[in-house]
């Protein structure tokens, strides 16, 4: 993995959000640091909030195999609202499931999220890097931008004659919340007596390289 500075990271989100059908043009690469995560906060003010709530963050450019990508958990919220509604155990894995076995429409009236576009996406996926967060100790990845590439990801690795591309991503590690669970502070605090490197991928989480 690459350390990237934050300021990398949150300007090519934005390209993302810009490059998105129904968005407007706007300025990115003159932004600094701070200009760039107002208006990420602006744009994406739930995905993105864990820049801020977390800093410092420590950023990471990685690329993912299949494994990792279908065990990302995806993007926090409420167990019933969108993603968390659509995935029966919270991760990438579970959406892709869902969506194999159940009517697309069906599951968009119930969710919210956007299922026609997930199934699009695997005969044509979009540019961009995933954005995933977590944090020190025993924590999850969380997907905060791309999951709608990463469940089509996961759809399209169950075609036989397809071959998984891995996609590029970007790994934030944030600081423990202060109020965060104890028992993952103390999962962290064991790892660190081990030598555990926390941006390196957990074997029983994912494998990264």
């Amino acid at each position: 993995m690459r350390r990237v500075p934050q300021a990398e990271v949150l300007r090519e989100w934005l390209r993302v959000e810009r490059s998105k059908p129904d968005a407007e043009w706007f300025p990115i690469d003159s932004l600094s640091e701070r200009e760039a995560l107002d208006e990420l906060l602006d744009r994406k003010p739930g995905a993105a909030a864990f820049v801020w709530r977390d800093a410092p963050v420590r950023w990471r450019e990685t690329t993912l195999d299949r494994e990792a990508v279908e065990s990302l958990e995806v993007v926090e919220g409420p167990p019933d609202l969108r993603w968390r509604a659509l995935s029966p155990d919270g991760t990438v894995r579970g959406a892709a499931d869902r969506i194999v076995r159940w009517d697309p429409d069906a599951l968009a009236a119930e969710t919210g999220v956007d299922v026609e576009t997930v199934i699009d996406f695997v005969d044509e996926m979009p540019g961009g890097p995933l954005v995933i967060s977590t944090r020190e100790g025993c924590v999850p990845r969380y997907l905060a931008d791309g999951n709608h590439r990463a469940v089509a990801l996961a759809l399209r690795a169950r075609s036989d004659d397809r071959e998984f591309s891995r996609p590029r991503a970007y790994l934030g590690v944030g600081a423990n919340r202060v109020l965060g669970p104890l028992a993952q502070r103390v999962c962290g605090a064991v790892r660190s007596l081990l030598g555990d490197d926390p941006d390196r991928a957990d074997p029983r989480r994912a494998k990264e390289r």
